[in-house]
């Protein structure tokens, strides 16, 4: 998968804080990867547990290549860029 440089002019459409931005983005990432590894838990289980309700044998599971997901920075920096991505900016100060 290659990689694609992003216009910091393109960041600066959206915030006038590049690490906001950069900040709301991190942000996203880690939800969209918390949400693959929860549906992945959630398949593993799924195949553990046969029709009567008891755990059946393990099978072996399928490597996953990572090669060919899209990477969660990748699609979290283009849902900044697009819009999808709504954030509020804290008030408070820091002292």
């Amino acid at each position: 998968m290659a990689v694609e440089a992003i216009s910091f002019k393109k960041l600066l459409k959206k915030t006038d804080d590049i690490y906001e931005a950069v900040l709301v983005a991190s942000k996203r990432a880690r939800q969209i990867l918390q949400d693959r590894v929860v549906k992945q838990m959630i398949n593993d289980s799924e195949e553990m547990i046969d029709d009567e309700g008891i755990f059946a044998e393990p099978t072996v599971r399928e490597n996953i290549d990572y090669d060919k997901e899209e990477k969660v920075t990748s699609i979290a920096l283009n849902e900044f860029l697009d819009g999808k991505i709504d954030w509020k900016k804290s008030d408070e100060s820091i002292e």
